[in-house]
This record gives structure tokens, sequence and C-alpha cells, in this order.
């Protein structure tokens, strides 16, 4: 069986599920009586041909007269479709040219005219293409129609749904994920409308092993955390494949005073979301450079979301509003086929305005927001530019996202506020070519992503003035790769292989009235976003065999290479004591002590004076001229001890640190997928990765922001370790259509793992070398090894009338009791690990998800139950296990959907709904309270 692409949409309605059903049977009676069967995917191939007048909804088609098989595997690619066939049903028989604009049912109907090959179009846009056929009437799948005897009805499945990503699994996934042999979970665009969302970050509240990561309602920020891996790149997050490698250890304010934290800075616009694809692990493919558990993508919307069937152009409105300040979230966004050309541009623009919220009043956690009041709030602005072509055998793409967000937060102390204007551009262009060879199946893509905060601390009580700071992180890579397929003695095999690079540049300043007279002080502003290069390559190649139908062996290798460079200044603290006692000199006369002290010294002087001048005796006239010091009021002879004071002066002698250093390492990586029956597919995976020092981690020296003594708590570690990590997986994927009814289906993925990380980087105590009389915070590797194990799953039951999904999440980390210290390269195992607390994952987390449709599915009325147990702190109690550092909490929303018309959707949430007061998990600040939400979509 050849296969092209995916299947994006979910089998679904009675007459689907029938023909799917009839085509596995004719499928698995083909495989077993030896005929090949072929599968032409949705990749798209056209070139340039003469102009046809475009219709509403077509595309260019350049598909020459050919044996059928060949034609359709051309109409597949360059419909977008999915094709299946038996290759007895079109043997000998050849297509029609068809070169121009068309629809795809227009192109299907002059390509397939004469053949005698028929085939209908569904309502819900599904191509069921039958053929004649030379078996008896007992052949498996044959039916009678008339005079013809003709083969069970064979699937051209396109897109179901509004959008490519909404499927009937677990929020709207597709069902490719359930076919993928490893830990894949997608949200959907239509479960990112309807979650009632205040920020990005809450998309991962539900998802199985991901948590949202640190922050609280004014942040717009995002760092995902997998299965207990957050920031520092160890869980890659991008945009279109743009990296947002952005990091800052401040971490806006965290837990512990907030200057432990080393915290991703990606900004997404959930208005321009199609659908967020999260991947638990790595293997030798693209994107996975440098990562250390998994990566997080955001895909944007393109023209094929927006624009109906049989039209040029679309419009999409969006509108949300509720209390307990959320003031406001819209969108507009627009796409249109540009007359004849093979070109589709989409624009958008989203705007929202968040005031502070008030905490829930059930419980009685507490955090900063509590004393800072009037501190919280955001405003921002995005958006989103896109142009696509189509080709044929090519297709492009060039997107631009623009974001400006304004916030603000306080300090611990609730006393003085920092304002954020944070922009983010981030730019993705892609390249795929896809002519009619096995060999050629290539894919391009570079981009460049800029992220800029500008921050304006407010003055302090303790007379620090207003400071102003610069913080930014430039990138910028791609990568190539290609995939060719061979036809083997040892079954079909496909051979994946590129490379992937991408350059880090940061810099950092600040400025004040203060900063300006002692220019070091700027250190303890920019210790958290220091200046530096990272560069990271690699080559990797992959493979996939399948020697029989119900088995697929992968196998891959990687090589990651990565170059940090740049200079780190940091300080010490040099206190110098001096004795001021010393022997007096003749500076002064004996005459000139008596007279300074006026009156009091008037009677010797006279006295002296007269025995000299008068009677003339030499020991006066010596008294009066001789030689000393007035020192404070005193008189002291030349030779004489004056007696001083203990003197200490103190200043910050500066140490420079030029890092230039690289890091590699070979990447091995295999899975095998078995697929004993269509519904279950049991995998098991393996793979190691490696994530080299960041930026921050290995340029990271000053303090903590302040105007004082410069550069007398963190210093650079020249001696900083990669992080390596070896991960195992084991599971299931199980799809299963029409089980309790005709046209229900089931999804479920469940997968259980185990992780080990060697070198893990946190913050620790170090030496340095020049400095023998103290020591510094750093970042440092735990001795020892991480390990972390746990189970996830994720599934859905969907049926005409209702839902009932969810997922679980049980995670067991454990962490080594002590770190390194780091001594001018020697390694000892003494001192405290000091990290922040706030990337440890729960335990167990489980979400329960279910529904009721009315109206003819007009109307969806459902609720989401999510437990989660406490937060955990990277320190270890007396008997060795991790802290607790949070409450257990149980939250409930609502929410409903009613289509008003085929074009208007209205959507009602109630997040929050028992007004519960706690702390998210792997965050540090309390959540919303209840807060009622409405939006309003709308399409054109």
């Amino acid at each position: 069986m050849r296969i092209g692409g995916r299947v994006t949409g979910a089998a679904g309605g009675k007459a689907l599920a029938a023909v799917t059903s009839r085509l596995l049977v004719g499928v698995a009676v083909c495989a077993l009586s030896g005929a090949p069967v072929f599968l032409a995917g949705a990749s798209f191939a056209q070139t340039a041909q003469p102009q046809v007048p475009a219709q509403p909804g077509a595309r260019s088609f350049n598909i020459l007269s050919q044996p059928l098989t060949g034609a359709l595997t051309q109409f597949g690619r360059q419909s977008g479709l999915q094709v299946a066939f038996p290759t007895e049903v079109p043997k000998g028989l050849r297509s029609n040219a068809v070169v121009g604009f068309f629809t795809p049912q227009q192109a299907l109907a002059l390509m397939m005219q004469g053949t005698g090959i028929s085939y209908r179009i569904t309502a819900e846009g599904t191509v069921i293409v039958t053929g004649p056929q030379t078996a008896n009437d007992d052949d498996a799948g044959a039916v009678e129609t008339g005079d013809d005897t003709v083969l069970a009805p064979i699937v051209i499945s396109g897109k179901t749904g509004r959008y490519v990503a909404t499927g009937s699994g677990y929020q709207g996934t597709p069902d490719w994920v359930y076919q993928e042999p490893a830990s894949v979970s997608v949200v959907s665009r239509e479960a990112i409308q309807g979650s009632g969302g205040r920020n990005t970050r809450d998309l991962f509240n539900n998802i199985s092993g991901v948590y949202a990561g640190e922050g609280n309602g004014s942040f717009p920020t995002v760092s995902p955390n997998i299965r207990g891996l957050q920031d520092a790149g160890r869980v890659v997050v991008s945009i279109d494949g743009a990296r947002q490698n952005a990091q800052r250890g401040l971490g806006f304010g965290g837990s512990d005073g907030g200057y432990q934290s080393d915290s991703g800075q990606a900004y997404v616009d959930t208005a321009f979301i199609r659908s967020v694809e999260v991947e638990k692990s790595t293997d030798a493919s693209s994107g996975n450079v440098g990562s250390l558990g998994g990566s997080v993508d955001f895909r944007t919307v393109g023209a094929e979301d927006l624009i109906k069937d049989g039209k040029d152009w679309g419009v999409e409105l969006n509108a949300a509003r509720g209390n307990n300040a959320y003031d406001f979230q819209g969108s507009i966004l627009g796409s249109a086929h540009l007359g004849d050309t093979p070109f589709s541009v989409t624009g958008g623009y989203s705007r929202t305005k968040l005031g502070e919220y008030e905490i829930g009043s059930n419980g009685d956690a507490t955090t900063t927001e509590d004393t800072m009041k009037n501190q919280l709030g955001r405003e921002s602005w995005s958006s989103l530019a896109k142009i696509e072509g189509d080709f044929g055998d090519v297709q492009t793409s060039l997107s631009w996202m623009h974001q400006e967000n304004e916030f603000l937060y306080g300090s611990s102390g609730g006393t003085s506020r920092n304002f954020e204007d944070a922009r983010n551009d981030s730019v993705s262009a892609e390249l795929k070519w896809d002519p009619e060879s096995e060999l050629i199946d290539f894919t391009g893509r570079f981009w460049f992503n800029d992220s800029m905060t500008k921050e304006t601390r407010e003055a302090r009580s303790n007379g620090t003035p207003d400071t102003f700071i610069d913080a930014g992180l430039k990138s910028f890579g791609g990568s190539l790769e290609n995939t060719s397929r061979f036809d083997t003695q040892a079954g079909a095999l496909s051979v994946n292989y590129g490379v992937e690079a991408f350059r880090d540049i940061a810099a950092s300043s600040a400025s004040s009235a203060t900063i300006a007279l002692n220019p070091d002080w700027a250190s303890n502003y920019t210790s958290f976003s220091p200046d530096g290069r990272r560069d990271m390559a690699s080559l990797f190649i992959n493979g996939a065999l399948e020697p029989t139908d119900w088995v697929t062996l992968r196998a891959g290798l990687r090589y990651d290479w990565s170059r940090l460079q740049g200079t780190s200044t940091y300080y010490t603290r040099r206190s110098t004591t001096t004795d001021t006692s010393r022997v007096a000199t003749a500076v002064s006369v004996y005459r000139d002590f008596l007279l300074s002290l006026g009156s009091a010294g008037a009677g010797t002087y006279n006295t002296l004076t007269m025995l000299c001048n008068v009677r003339r005796i030499p020991s006066a006239c010596a008294t009066l001229n001789g030689g000393g010091e007035i020192v404070n009021g005193s008189w002291y002879r030349t030779g004489q001890w004056i007696p001083g004071e203990i003197v200490t002066t103190v200043d910050y002698p500066s140490y420079e640190m030029d890092i230039n250093r690289t890091d590699d390492a070979w990447l091995p990586s295999a899975s095998i997928e078995f697929k004993p029956t269509d519904w279950f597919r049991p995998f098991v995976t393996y793979s190691h990765s490696f994530r080299p020092p960041t930026i921050l981690e290995t340029f990271f020296s000053g303090g903590t922001p302040g105007e004082g003594a410069p550069g007398t708590i963190f210093a650079p570690n020249e001696w900083l370790k990669p992080e390596r990590a070896r991960t195992a997986e084991i599971g299931a994927n199980i799809l299963l259509d029409d089980v309790l009814q005709d046209g229900d289906s089931l999804r479920l993925k469940a997968t259980a793992f185990y992780r080990e990380v060697d070198d893990y980087i946190v913050l620790g105590s170090i030496l340095t070398p020049g400095v023998t009389d103290r020591s510094y915070y750093g970042f440092v590797n735990y001795d020892g090894t991480t390990s972390m194990r746990g189970v996830e799953l994720e599934g859905n039951y969907n049926a005409d009338r209702f839902w009932l999904g969810g997922s679980m999440t049980f995670l067991d980390t454990e962490w080594p009791e002590k770190t390194q210290v780091f001594s001018n390269g020697t390694v000892t195992t003494d001192g405290e690990v000091f990290a922040t607390s706030g990337a440890v994952a729960p335990r167990f987390k489980v979400t329960l998800d279910a529904g009721l449709r009315f109206f003819e599915n007009r109307l969806s009325i459902g609720g989401r139950l999510t437990h989660v147990t406490p937060t955990q702190s990277r320190t270890l109690d007396d008997d060795g296990n991790l802290r607790e550092v949070t409450d257990p909490y149980t939250v409930a929303d609502v929410y409903a959907s009613y289509a008003l018309t085929d074009s208007a959707t209205l959507r009602l949430a109630v997040n929050n709904v028992t007004d519960r007061n706690y702390i998210p998990a792997t965050s540090s600040y309390t959540a919303p309270g209840r807060t009622f939400l409405a939006s309003l979509n709308m399409r054109f």
C-alpha cells in the first residue's frame, strides 16, 4: 500500500461510516489476495498552464492524459484530497487531460469522463468513487447496482469540519494524531475558540502531560511545561516553525522574590492560531535541534481556513467580553484568492484588554497579588499577514505575525510597579516541492524572530530613581529536508534526511540618573538578560520500513552541534583596612600651636617669649621653635607617635570571562509500531536528546535589580555542562467507529514513559577563577540523574447527541539531593540547591469534559472538571521527598455554543464556577475567580 499525505478529517455520519467499513474490507481483501492498493495523498502538484476563467473555489490543475492510476495520484496531490483505489479498477484506462483553473469537482469530472468509472460527492465534501469489477458477486466488497457489479465505494477524503485540525478526538484532535506512533496532542481552532481562555497558556491546562507554566493574568508570555521539563529551550516553542527562544531570568516576579526563575518569553496571540501541536518527546527529524523533551508549534490560519467552498474570499469576526476584568478580546481575519493567479492572501488584526482580576473567594491561597492592587493589567494588539502560492507540485507560504503587549506587574513589596512594553515579530517562509518522483518530497523553511522588551521600573522607596531596561533576542534559522521512498525486498522504505540550524543574538541595556554616574550598576538590571550569541546546527536522517502491513520499523540518527560566544563581567567586593597612626614630622612650630589655642595658650606663650627674648634662656627659645605637628588641636613633637584610627575602604574589582565553547552529541532514536487491526495500534519508542546551555545560563552575572554595590551575587560558570536525556515510551492508539451506534466514534491515545536527565541545570553555588574568598550563585548541574516517569491518557467518545472526553496525567519526578559546586574546574558535591519551585509539575492531573447537542446540533452545552494535586518544589524534605508548595484544587467550568445562523455562532462560558481560590499548577500566582464570558463568531 502506498500512502501520501494524512487524513485530516474524521469519519462522521452514517453514510461515511458505512463507506469506510466497506473500504477497509475491500483493502483487506486486496491485501490478502496480493492486489496492490494505492493511496494518492494530500500534497499539491501543479505547474503553469493556459488560463481558463476561474470559478469560485477553483485552483490550478495540470494533469496530462495518462493511465488512470497516475492521473488519480496527480489529482490527489493537486486537489488536496486523499485518494484510495485498488489497481484493478482503472487498469487499462486512460484519463482525459485537465489543464487550467477548475474546482476539484470540475477537474475530476473532466478527468473521468468516458472512463466508465463513476463517483459521487457527498454533502460533507467526500468523493466516493466506484468502478467496474470483474470478480463474481460473491467477492467481498462487491455490490449490485442494476446492470453492473461494481466494487464497494472507494473514499476520497477531504477536510471535514470547519478547520483542518478539527476532528472527532479530544479537543477536536484530528485522526492523524491517533495514527501517529508517538506522544502527540493537538488542540483544534474550534477548541481554542470555545475554551474561554484569558491567556494563551490556558490552552495547555487540559492536555495530558502538559502544564501552562509560570504566570498570572497580566502576563502575555507562555512557557509550556511538558512532563516536568520547562524553560531554557527544553521545550521548543514556535509559530509556524519560527522558534520563540527569548528567555528572561527574573520571570516577571516569580516565587521567592522572583530572581531565580528562568522563564521562557514566547508571545503568541491565539486569535490567529488554527491549531496547537504538542510533541512530548524528540526524534531525528526537523525541529528537534536543542530540544530536551518536546515541542509546541502554533500553526496560524490560512486561506483554506477562512474561505468557504465555492467562494473566492472569506472573512471572520470574533468578539468576546466578560466580567472580572475580562474587558475585551476581538479580532478580524480575511482571506482572498488573487484572481486567476495561484496566490491567496490572508490578513488579520486582534485587540485585547484585560484588567486586574479578582481572585476566588473559596480558599485561602495567597500570593503577591494580594498586596498589588491596581498593579496588574494588559493591553495588546496583534496583526497577521500571510501569502500562499500553489504552483502545482510547488507550494509556498510567507507569514508575519506582529505583536505589541503593554502590561504591568508589581514587586513583592507592593509599593512599586514595573511597566512592560513587549514587541514580537515572527516571520516564517516555507517552500514545498513534491514532483512526480518517489525520490523527491522536499521542504525548505526559513524564519526570523525578533523579541524586544522595554521595561520602566518605577522609583523605589530606597531612593532608586526610575530605571529603563531594554532587553531583546533576535533569532533566525531554517531547515532543508527531503523524503525519498523506495520499494525494497524488505518492504516499503522511506528515508527522511536534512539539515537544520539557527542563531540567537541577545542584547540588553539599562539606564537611570544614578547609573549614568556609576555605570557598573547597569549589570544588576541586565543580569537576567545578558548579551551573548548562540549557534546551533543539526544533521539528521531517519527511515521507516514496512516489512509487512502490520508492523512499521523506524530508526534515526541526529548530530547536534552548538557554539556559545561572548564576554561576561562579574565583580567581587574588596575591603582594604588601614591604620592611620604615624610619627609626627616638623610641619609647624610650638609657637604656632600656642597661638592657635587663643587665650588658652596665651599665658604659656607670653612666659616662654619673656624667658627667651628677655632672659635669653636657650631652652625656652628651643621650646618655642621646636618642630612638630598640630593634629586635632593637640601638639605632637617631631618623632612623637601620633595615634590614629582603623580606616576601611571598599572597591569592586571586575573580572571578565571570555567564553567561546562548543558542544556536540550524536542522538539516536528508534520506534516500532504494530497494527494487528485497523483500530488498535500499539507502539514503542526510544530516543536520546541533548540541550546545551542557553545564553542566559552561560553569561549570567551581576546582581538583583537595584543600585548598590555591583555584581555581588551572580557569576558565570565556564564549566557548565549540557543536559542529556534518554526517553522510552510505550503506548497505543485506538480508533473505533460505529461502536455503540451508527456514526459514533471512539478515539484514545495512552502512553507510559520513562525519562532520565543527566546534568540537569539549576541555580546553585559556584567558585570562580581569581576570587578565592567568596562564592557566587550561578547555573550549575545537578550531581546525579533526574528521573521522570509517568502515564498519560487522552480520549473522546463522540456520538450524534453527546460527547464524553478527557485527559489524565500521572507524573513522578525524582531529583538528586545535592548540586555540583564548581571550583576552578574541580567538581565537589557540596552545596544546596537554589532554584525556583514553580517548574516542578504535580503528580496527578485529570480533566473530564462532557456535553450534549440539541436542535440538529445547533446547540451544544458542556462542562469541564479539572483536579490537580499540589505543585512540588525541587528542594527535598528530611525524608528525601519533593516538598509540596501549593494545595490541591478542583475547578469546574461550563460552556455552551449556539449556531444562530450558518455564519454566526454565539458562545457562553463560566470559568471557575465555584469561585475557587487556588494557585494553578507550576505557577506562583493566584488564578482568577469566577468569570463569565460571552463571544460571537461570524463568518462570511
